[in-house]
């Protein structure tokens, strides 16, 4: 594998594995700003913490993202572009909500308890839930992802996982339950390896079809 290669495939499981300790160490995963007001006045290191364990896990998803759909786009190109875009914009859209989120502790500093609940109400009734619709298709396109990667060789069950790991990941963090969220991150990473070794261990389509040619010829 090329230095690039490894460093696409190395961000791609990386980012699944830095997202459970960031959600363990989430004392609420509640988007209700009267939780978030109280984590942040209560356990403000942990939440800070987490924040930071999120966005880098997003900036890596990012770059395996790219990675993987330009690998899987010898085998199957469509599947691997519409997986690739759609994963990519869905990341984005986290990024964003991150980034919004990272000037809560400053907020809540700042101001009291109920000042800063209604500051948080206010941002997540209009920023991040705009915002929140376009997050969803970066699961969908992981899930496409995950086709794709059936197609270049992997197991059904790693495409099965990819596509599971990644919607339920995402149900997971909509409806706050920490637990489906681990769990869900965990299958992801499972299906991510085995379709990340399938690509290493298979050469591409191209490279494949030119060893017979070459046999051929000689």
């Amino acid at each position: 594998m090329s230095k690039r290669a490894i460093a696409g495939a190395a961000a791609l499981l990386a980012a699944p594995i830095i997202v459970i300790p960031g959600t363990l160490a989430q004392p609420t995963l509640s988007d209700d700003a009267a939780r978030q007001v109280a984590a942040l006045t209560d356990h403000r290191g942990a939440m800070i913490t987490s924040m930071a364990l999120s966005s880098i896990a997003i900036v890596l998803l990012i770059a395996g993202i790219i990675w993987f759909a330009v690998a899987l786009a010898a085998y199957a190109p469509r599947l691997a572009m519409a997986g690739g875009v759609l994963g990519v914009l869905g990341s984005l859209a986290v990024l964003s909500e991150n980034s919004i989120a990272a000037a809560f502790p400053a907020i809540v500093g700042g101001l009291d308890r109920i000042q800063a609940t209604f500051v948080l109400d206010r941002i997540h009734s209009g920023a991040i839930m705009a915002l929140g619709p376009l997050s969803i298709t970066g699961d969908i396109g992981l899930a496409l992802l995950g086709l794709a990667a059936v197609k270049a060789g992997a197991p059904r069950w790693a495409g099965a996982a990819i596509a599971v790991g990644a919607l339920a990941g995402g149900a997971g963090f909509a409806t706050g339950t920490r637990a489906l969220v681990i769990i869900a991150f965990a299958v992801l990473f499972l299906g991510l390896l085995q379709a990340v070794r399938t690509l290493v261990a298979s050469p591409a389509p191209r490279l494949a079809a030119a060893v017979p040619h070459a046999a051929a010829v000689s």
